[in-house]
């Protein structure tokens, strides 16, 4: 596990790649979360069925002991296509469920 802080967040965050689904108006699409802190995470995943400024739904199940499952409803700050393929996305909660 690898804490992160850069001087402009407020919070700190952890890295932690572990898979998760991207839902958006009942569409599924796998990812990873890449490193996530108390506001939001950043993500991977390889369709590119998602755009900035969408609202989603996150899932994060884990068998990992030191994580608990996570549901959120989110919104995606930004995506970028990634040059080595596949897209990042900069993600913010909007309400932990």
């Amino acid at each position: 596990m690898y804490f992160a802080q850069n001087d402009k967040r407020s919070f700190h965050r952890m890295e932690i790649n572990l898979p998760i689904e991207i839902v958006k108006d009942g569409v599924s699409y796998p990812g990873t979360c890449n490193d996530l802190s108390s506001t939001g995470m950043r993500i991977t995943f390889n369709d590119s069925g998602l755009n900035t400024d969408q609202q989603v739904e996150i899932l994060l199940e884990t068998t990992d002991s030191r994580f608990l499952p996570l549901h959120a409803v989110a919104k995606l700050l930004r995506v970028n296509q990634e040059e080595q393929g596949g897209y990042s996305a900069a993600v913010e909660f909007i309400e932990l469920k």
